[in-house]
C-alpha cells in the first residue's frame, strides 16, 4: 500500500489546483452502477486515452467493493464524484460502509473474488489512493494528468 491514506467523510473531492470540472453523481447500489460511472467517465472531458482506461477500471473495482454483499435495491445509492484538474483526474465512491473492510480486501490473497484483487489493482495503478471513513465510506484514487 505505497500510496493508500486515511481521511474523514464522503465524499470530499479534496485537491489543489484549478478544477476543470467537478461533480457529483448518484448511481444505485446494485450491479449497475459499474457500467453508469464508466459512461459518466466516459463523456468527462480530460478523462481519455490511457489515462481514461485506468480511470474506468479502478472505478469499477472500487464499486464491487460496495455492491459484491448488497442484496439488490434500488433504493440504496452510491455517490461518484468526480473531479478533473491541470494535474489530476480524482475519483471517489462513497456509500455506507461495506461489510469487508477495504485493507481485509486489499490483504486478502484468499478471497480475490471478495474485491482483494481490484483493491490490488487500484493500489498498482493509482498515483495516490485511500479511504475516507465517517458515518458512511468512500474510497479514493488520483491519476496525474
Amino acid at each position: 500500500m505505497r500510496n493508500r491514506t486515511v481521511l474523514t467523510g464522503y465524499p470530499r473531492l479534496m485537491g489543489t489546483g484549478t478544477s476543470m470540472g467537478d461533480r457529483v453523481v448518484d448511481l444505485p447500489a446494485t450491479a449497475a452502477a459499474a457500467a453508469l460511472a464508466r459512461r459518466e467517465l466516459a463523456a468527462t472531458p480530460g478523462i481519455s486515452g490511457e489515462l481514461g482506461y485506468k480511470a474506468l477500471l479502478m472505478t469499477s473495482e472500487l464499486i464491487a467493493v460496495y455492491v459484491q454483499a448488497v442484496e439488490p435495491d434500488p433504493r440504496l445509492r452510491l455517490a461518484l464524484a468526480i473531479r478533473v484538474t491541470p494535474e489530476r483526474v480524482r475519483i471517489e465512491v462513497g456509500g455506507p460502509e461495506p461489510d469487508v473492510s477495504p485493507d481485509t480486501l486489499l490483504h486478502s490473497s484468499e478471497t480475490p473474488s471478495l474485491g482483494g484483487m481490484g483493491l490490488r489493482i487500484v493500489d498498482r495503478m493509482a498515483d495516490a489512493w485511500g479511504v475516507n471513513e465517517d458515518h458512511d465510506t468512500s474510497m479514493w484514487f488520483e491519476l496525474e494528468r
